[in-house]
């Protein structure tokens, strides 16, 4: 089986996460990996948006772990972005203290247009929802924005599989194999693969204990041979 070599995807006790930023890079060089990106969530999610002089202050902590730890391992600075309308997300206009953009749908946010207001009745099972509009909207956000990875595809808020691969590829941007939540089924990673997605593994550890668990994934990429595919295993 093929190794995860960095996860773009965990969380501290910045926002809902148990460990600190150095606790999950602790577990990420006992786990192997060349590279870890603290990844939290951008300002617009209610309970565990991360905004203002807190950004500030975890890019200052990344780069003392980045000096203290820079032998061993790469620390990156990301951030989870939110889809709040069509077409948008709460990513800043300024993004140059961020190293990784991703951008998924979360349901704790106010939504900012009638597409948000009925994905979040979807997200509850509420109302039925247009995976085709879905797709385009996070892509067109996507695009905008300069995203690199579309965190858990289709989670909560369903999207239809092959126009995301077709445009995720089309924009260089990869789809997230999340491991607390495979979000995709093993049909929706091929029909991805087969037009033309790439992929990353992610944790979206909440704990430090959770990083370098990526068995899950890893088997389903072996399981379905898309392995070469995904672009931070070795």
């Amino acid at each position: 089986m093929k190794k995860v070599f960095a996860d773009y995807h965990t969380h501290t006790v910045y926002s809902h996460g148990k460990g600190t930023p150095e606790q999950n890079v602790l577990a990420a060089m006992d786990a192997g990996l060349s590279k870890i990106a603290i990844s939290e969530h951008a300002s617009s999610h209610l309970l565990y948006g991360v905004r203002g002089e807190r950004l500030f202050a975890l890019r200052k902590e990344i780069d003392a772990l980045n000096k203290k730890y820079g032998n061993k391992i790469e620390v990156l600075m990301g951030l989870e972005c939110n889809l709040t309308a069509f077409g948008k997300c709460d990513a800043p206009k300024d993004t140059s203290m961020f190293d990784v953009l991703l951008l998924g749908y979360h349901r704790c946010i106010f939504p900012r247009d009638g597409y948000a207001l009925r994905s979040l009745g979807e997200a509850f099972n509420l109302t039925k929802g247009d995976s085709l509009y879905s797709a385009n909207a996070i892509l067109a956000a996507a695009e905008k924005y300069k995203i690199n990875i579309l965190s858990h595809p289709s989670e909560y808020v369903k999207q239809d599989i092959a126009v995301l691969a077709k445009g995720a590829a089309q924009l260089n941007v990869a789809l997230e194999l999340n491991c607390r939540h495979l979000s995709m089924n093993d049909e929706e990673i091929l029909c991805a693969a087969k037009h033309g997605a790439r992929f990353v593994i992610g944790s979206d550890a909440h704990k430090p204990c959770e990083i370098g668990k990526y068995k899950n994934s890893l088997t389903a990429t072996e399981r379905l041979g898309v392995e070469e595919r995904v672009d931070n295993i070795i």
